[in-house]
């Protein structure tokens, strides 16, 4: 690796000859956007949709119709929650293709969803989840999906950083954290992290908002 080129814009050309070196970043890689790219938009996304309903569906037959019945509600948050995750892995390979790039941060967000989603879809298989209550609270779950929906298109406008604060914030409070403390340095801590790392250190394009003459 030629080192002497490699400082162009403040050191971007130095991260993507890191990732020459080290090998294909694995969540933009060529072999994985030739695939993903047709159901990015429309009709392969339409598809894609379908596919992913259809897998909920099954999911939830499955639990439904067998002895795993106690634990259909355990089961079915975290398939949705990976198949909205998944929706939206698809939409960012129409992001611009860079290695390091503005769909990397979406996409360690809905990887890390997902892996967390399978596993307490396991222990709901498994039966080692605590079993559906006789009355849930459907509303805590439709808010929740509807603050995640509502951040995916927020931060086009408001920005990654203030969109992410508040996305934090919202969701810990929906997950009954009531620390006013908590609610602030968690949301801050991740926001410091982000900007250090990924748009200072890795001179990722995160979507400003309107505080881009600001930063």
């Amino acid at each position: 690796m030629n080192l002497s080129l490699t400082h162009y814009n403040g050191g971007k050309y130095l991260v993507q000859n890191i990732y020459s070196a080290q090998g294909t970043n694995p969540l933009s890689s060529v072999f994985l956007r030739s695939h993903m790219q047709y159901f990015s938009q429309g009709t392969g996304l339409i598809v894609w949709a379908l596919l992913l309903l259809a897998g909920v569906v099954a999911i939830g037959l499955f639990f439904r119709f067998t002895t795993r019945r106690e634990w259909m509600g355990q089961a079915m948050v975290p398939t949705f929650l990976m198949a909205l995750g998944m929706l939206f892995f698809a939409i960012t390979f129409d992001f611009p293709g860079e290695q390091v790039g503005p769909a990397l941060i979406p996409r360690i967000w809905i990887v890390s969803l997902v892996i967390l989603c399978c596993g307490l879809l396991f222990f709901a298989f498994t039966g080692n989840a605590d079993k559906d209550p006789k009355a849930g609270r459907i509303g805590f779950v439709l808010m929740g999906i509807a603050v995640m929906i509502a951040y995916f298109f927020a931060i086009q406008t408001i920005g990654y950083f203030i969109g992410s604060f508040i996305f934090l914030a919202l969701m810990m409070y929906i997950l009954s954290c009531r620390k006013p403390m908590l609610l602030i340095l968690v949301p801050t801590g991740w926001l410091v992290f982000s900007y250090l790392v990924f748009y200072k250190l890795l001179y990722i394009q995160l979507p400003l908002g309107f505080i881009e003459n600001y930063l």
